[in-house]
């Protein structure tokens, strides 16, 4: 391969290394989140409060009165909500950071990959440019 074609491909490589990257970081903040979030359900259902602020949306909070701890409404998917306990719900949030956790798995592999093929083309040109 020339060393123009070499450096070409390398810099392609590079752009898919970065977007796996931004892939990557957006896996690890989506897991932080769901953690959190998993959090906050096992405290609510240790909690004795009466009321709570109920996040309405864009930092709007209302004060609301827990009439029933064992039935939350959970958006399972195209607007539809469900009836689930906490640990129904904590459940769903572990589904899901583990779907999480293995598309961590196989982007970091991807990008391990993509990593060694562009050191193995950066040998190639540096030998290319100490031949030519």
């Amino acid at each position: 391969m020339e060393r123009q074609e070499l450096f070409q491909k390398a810099v392609m490589l590079q752009r898919q290394s970065e977007e796996t990257e931004q892939q990557l970081r957006f896996v690890d903040e989506q897991i932080a989140e769901l953690e959190k979030f998993k959090e906050g359900l096992k405290s609510f259902r240790e909690s004795k409060e009466k009321e709570i602020l109920a996040n309405l949306g864009k930092g709007v909070y209302v004060k609301s009165e827990i009439k029933d701890r064992e039935k939350l409404f959970v958006e399972v998917g195209a607007g539809v909500i469900v009836k689930k306990t906490p640990i129904e719900a904590m459940k769903v949030v572990e589904e899901q950071i583990a779907r999480f956790e293995n598309a961590r798995v196989q982007i970091a592999s991807q990008l391990e990959s993509y990593n060694e093929e562009l050191r193995s083309m950066i040998g190639e040109i540096e030998n290319l440019r100490e031949k030519g």
